[in-house]
């Protein structure tokens, strides 16, 4: 069934991928050379582009316009489309590239942007499959469902956590400044203002729209920030907090813990032994 990039919006329900025949050509974790920008590839037909962020911090262009992609972001590129195309000069992005060859010219019709929550998911499925790619004695049929299926998953994994109906024009405003602005001071008075609302209705509207408050909502693009920092630079948690839009480092420590059950050192030291344990 031919699709285009309307299907991003469909439920996860209505599409159920047909794997017979799909091979998995390719499968290795990409790192982006600093100081310089990647040559993005066109897909030709038969053949799709998986991209899964595993650090740093990429643009790719969607429809004319670039998009910020960061960990936990998997992009599924068809036929026709451009892989990531733009890298952050000093944070130089990473990610599993897996070339997949389909039966379909114009590709499987998988929506082109989910997100992960769970990086550290992310970085041990990248180091396991590498693994089993490079071991020519591993089944490589039983390997291409398994890599499908874990990354078909988190598609739908995706789509169910965003699938919900739409949002008020404000509302929705709200939540895209919130993704850009998130280190910046924002209040709800100034948010329901900016709205053209008074601060308690601006709540609980927000809060029947989405389903969580204003402040939790802002939290979660804060902590998502923060992550990525803590796994991708050196800087201590003090500037991590202020750049990510905390107080102060109590503050991110506080709210870290209460999102991961670690600290957010305890969290960086996870990920670094996870990357000393990495298969050469």
């Amino acid at each position: 069934m031919k699709t285009s990039d309307a299907t991003q919006t469909v439920s996860a329900a209505s599409y159920i991928p047909n794997l017979h025949g799909v091979l998995l050509e390719r499968l290795y974790e990409y790192h982006q050379r600093p100081d310089i920008h990647p040559s993005a590839a066109i897909i030709p037909p038969y053949y799709e582009r998986v991209e899964l962020m595993t650090g740093g911090r990429g643009w790719i262009n969607d429809n004319g316009a670039w998009r910020e992609v960061l960990p936990g972001d998997l992009i599924w590129n068809k036929p026709g489309q451009r892989t990531i195309g733009r890298s952050d000069f000093k944070n130089p992005y990473r990610c599993l590239a897996a070339t997949i060859v389909t039966p379909q010219s114009h590709g499987m019709g998988v929506p082109r942007f989910s997100q992960v929550a769970d990086i550290e998911a992310v970085v041990l499925f990248t180091h396991e499959v590498i693994a089993l790619f490079r071991d020519d004695t591993f089944d490589r049929d039983a390997l291409t469902e398994y890599v499908l299926a874990r990354l078909l998953f988190w598609v739908r994994m995706n789509e169910h956590r965003v699938q919900k109906p739409e949002l008020p024009p404000a509302i929705d405003e709200s939540i895209k400044w919130m993704e850009k602005h998130y280190a910046e001071p924002c209040s709800i008075g100034e948010m329901a203002k900016r709205a053209g609302w008074s601060a308690a209705h601006f709540h609980e509207a927000f809060r029947q729209a989405v389903g969580t408050t204003p402040h939790k909502m802002l939290a979660r693009y804060r902590l998502r920030a923060a992550r990525d920092c803590l796994v991708s630079t050196s800087h201590p948690v003090k500037r991590i907090a202020t750049d990510c839009g905390f107080a102060d480092a109590s503050a991110l420590i506080h709210a870290f813990k209460a999102d991961t059950g670690l600290t957010p050192s305890a969290y960086r030291k996870r990920y670094m032994r996870l990357e000393l344990d990495r298969p050469s």
